[in-house]
C-alpha cells in the first residue's frame, strides 16, 4: 500500500543520518531559538522575491496520484489545491471547497465549490474535476496511502475492481456541489481529503496524457509550473488568478541534489543560494555560530520504537515485554544519544496528533520496582539459564542507530539478557526478516499518513494489518478501532483511542523510544514559515514573503 511505501523511503533516510521531516488541538512545542511565527504579522508583509528550497533528491513524478516520495510532496503542495487543507496545527480548513456540509449521521458529505477557482490553464474547477480526481485514486499504480479510506466511498470497491465504470457514491449535483456518499460513517474520511494524494487535478488535462502530465503538471494552487531540469531544478511562478488571493513570492525554485548531497547542500545554503536548510547530524554544530538565523523545531507525527514479535518464545511473556520497555531510561537516551533534539516517547501517539495532550505522553503504568529487577523463571525458563539471548534487528547502521543499540544492550544486561545486534541495510532483506517468524525485535520508524490517532493504531496494531510484524492480536482492540473510525463526535473519538492505547500499552508488543521532530533553519528575511507535524515538505509557501532589508531612500 502507498503509505508502507512511503514509510519505507522514509525509514531508509533515518538510515544514513536520522533524516527528519517529514491526524491539532495542541500549539506547536517551541524551543531555544525556534522562529516566534506570532511576530510575523501580514501587515508588513511584502510583494516580491524568490524563494530557493532544496530537494535532498528528484522526485519521480509530479503528479499527486502517483508521488510516492517526499520531493514531489514538497512540490505538489504548491501546484495543487484538495478539498480541504490543514493549518500549521492540523485543523481541516477549507480549500477548493468553500464549504461542506456532513449528513445522514456521518455517511454523506455535501462540497460547496470555491466559485472563483481556476487551474492555471484557465478552466474553473469543476465538480466534473473532483469526481474525476477522487475516482482515478481508486485505479493509479501504486495504490496512494488514501486508498483504504476512499474505499469507503459508496461504490468504490466495485470500482476500483473494474466491475463498473462510475464510482455510484460520487455525485455532481451541480458544477459545483459535490455529494459524496459513504458505505458507512468513516471518521477519517474528511482528514484523508487534505492528503496530498486527493489533490484535484484538471481532466482534460489529465487525459490528453497521463505520463505527460506528471512531467508538466497543471493544477490550481498559488503557484504555477515554469520548468523542470531533471536532477538540476524546479521553477515555479506565481499564479495571478489563486482563488485565496496571489502568493507573496514572484517565485518559487527547488533546487535538487541527486543522492542527498548534504554537504552541497550546507555549503550553498551557507553562501545564500537556499532559504531553508534541514537540521540533522551535525547540521545544527556547522551553523550554530552562524548569526541571524532562525530555527524551528516542533515533534513530527512520528514515533521511533522496538517492535516485539509477541508470538516469539522468548517475547511472549507480557511482564518480560514491560520490564525490557521499562529499563530503557528516555530522557538518558536523548540526551546522551541525539543531543536533546527529540521528545522522550513513553506512548504511542506523539504530541500535535488531535486530540493528544501533553500529560498523554508521559511513562505509562509500568510499576519503577521493575527496573533493575532480574527476569522471573517464567521468562527464563527455556535451558533453565540465568541470562536470555534475545536478538534485535535494525535497518540502519548509522552512528545513532549503533550508540542507541548499544545503550540498550548495556540496560538489558543488568536485568539478564544478552542482546545480539543483528544490521540488515538492504531493505527489501530487512522487510523479508522483519516479516518471518524468525524476528524477535526489530527497530523501524513510523510516519502518520495523516494527522488522525487510526494512522497510527490501524496500521501497526489490527491483527490484519501487513505492518503489524509485532504479530500482536486483540480482539478488543480491534473492535475498538473499527467502532472509532465510524464514531462522528471527536471526544468520544479521543476516548475510544486512549482506550486502545491503554490496552496496547498493557500487552506490550511496543517499546516507543523517541518522537522524531521537524527541524529547519531559515535566513533571517524569510517571513511566514511555519512547517506543520507532518514535515516541512507539507508547508504551502503561499503566505511566505521575503523582508526586504535595503532602506528605502
Amino acid at each position: 500500500m502507498g503509505s508502507y511505501r512511503l514509510v519505507r523511503l522514509m525509514l531508509i533516510c533515518i538510515g544514513f543520518s536520522v533524516l527528519f521531516f517529514t491526524s491539532s488541538c495542541e500549539q506547536p512545542i517551541e524551543k531555544a531559538g525556534t522562529i516566534n511565527t506570532s511576530s510575523q504579522g501580514e501587515k508588513k508583509a511584502t510583494k516580491g522575491g524568490g524563494y530557493h528550497v532544496p530537494l535532498p533528491n528528484s522526485p519521480t513524478t509530479l503528479d499527486p496520484a502517483y508521488v510516492q516520495d517526499q520531493y514531489g510532496t514538497a512540490v505538489v503542495q504548491q501546484l495543487f489545491d484538495g478539498l480541504v487543507r490543514f493549518d500549521p496545527y492540523l485543523l481541516v480548513l477549507p480549500a477548493l471547497a468553500e464549504t461542506w456540509q456532513v449528513e445522514e449521521k456521518g455517511k454523506s458529505y455535501r462540497f460547496t465549490l470555491q466559485k472563483n477557482a481556476h487551474f492555471h490553464n484557465g478552466d474553473k474547477v469543476t465538480a466534473e474535476d473532483v469526481i474525476f480526481s477522487l475516482s482515478r485514486l481508486l485505479r493509479v499504480t501504486p495504490s496512494p496511502a488514501t486508498l483504504p479510506h476512499l474505499l469507503k466511498i459508496r461504490g468504490a470497491k466495485a470500482y476500483h475492481d473494474h466491475q463498473t465504470e462510475v464510482v455510484a457514491g460520487l455525485q455532481a449535483i451541480d458544477d459545483h456541489t459535490v455529494l459524496i456518499q459513504l458505505e458507512e460513517p468513516h471518521a477519517p474520511f474528511l482528514t484523508a481529503l487534505g492528503m496530498y494524494q486527493a489533490k484535484i487535478v484538471p481532466k482534460t488535462e489529465v487525459l490528453k496524457s497521463e505520463e505527460d502530465f506528471g512531467r508538466n503538471p497543471v493544477g490550481s494552487g498559488p503557484f504555477r509550473f515554469v520548468t523542470w531540469e531533471p536532477d538540476n531544478r524546479i521553477q515555479l511562478e506565481r499564479f495571478p488568478d489563486y482563488f485565496a488571493g496571489e502568493a507573496l513570492l514572484d517565485e518559487v525554485e527547488y533546487k535538487i541534489y541527486p543522492g542527498v548531497g548534504i554537504n552541497q547542500i550546507l555549503a550553498d545554503f551557507q553562501k545564500g543560494e537556499l532559504d531553508e536548510m534541514l537540521v540533522f547530524g551535525n547540521i545544527r554544530n556547522e551553523l550554530s555560530s552562524l548569526k541571524d538565523l532562525q530555527w524551528f523545531h516542533r515533534p513530527a507525527l512520528s514515533l521511533l520504537f522496538y517492535g516485539l514479535n509477541v508470538d516469539h518464545p522468548n517475547l511472549d511473556n507480557p511482564e518480560l515485554r514491560r520490564k525490557l520497555s521499562a529499563a530503557i531510561d528516555r530522557e538518558k537516551l536523548q540526551n546522551e544519544v541525539y543531543g536533546g533534539q527529540f521528545e522522550p516517547a513513553e506512548r504511542i501517539l506523539p504530541p500535535g496528533m488531535p486530540g493528544v495532550s501533553r500529560e498523554d505522553n508521559r511513562v505509562g503504568s509500568v510499576a519503577n520496582g521493575a527496573v533493575g529487577l532480574m527476569l522471573s523463571n517464567t521468562a527464563l525458563e527455556e535451558g533453565n539459564s540465568d541470562v536470555l539471548s534475545v536478538e534485535i534487528v535494525s535497518a540502519s547502521k548509522s552512528a545513532f542507530a549503533q550508540a542507541e543499540l548499544n545503550y540498550v544492550r548495556q540496560v538489558w544486561a543488568e536485568l539478564g539478557i544478552d542482546l545480539t545486534i543483528k544490521y540488515i541495510t538492504d531493505w527489501s532483506r530487512f522487510e523479508a526478516y522483519i516479516n518471518s517468524d524468525k524476528v524477535q525485535i526489530y527497530r523501524y520508524a513510523w510516519f502518520a499518513d495523516m494527522p488522525d490517532p487510526d494512522s497510527f493504531f490501524y496500521p501497526l496494531f489490527a491483527s490484519s494489518s501487513p505492518a503489524n510484524f509485532m504479530g500482536f492480536k486483540d480482539e478488543k482492540v480491534n473492535r475498538l478501532l473499527l467502532s472509532a473510525r465510524g464514531e462522528s463526535d471527536p471526544a468520544e473519538r479521543t476516548v475510544m483511542y486512549r482506550e486502545i492505547e491503554e490496552l496496547i500499552m498493557e500487552s506490550t508488543p511496543i517499546i516507543p523510544l523517541i518522537y522524531l521532530s521537524v527541524d529547519r533553519v531559515y535566513t533571517s528575511h524569510v517571513q511566514g514559515a511555519r512547517p506543520s507535524a507532518l514535515g516541512a515538505h507539507y508547508m504551502p509557501l503561499h503566505r511566505v514573503w521575503i523582508k526586504n532589508d535595503t532602506p528605502t531612500q
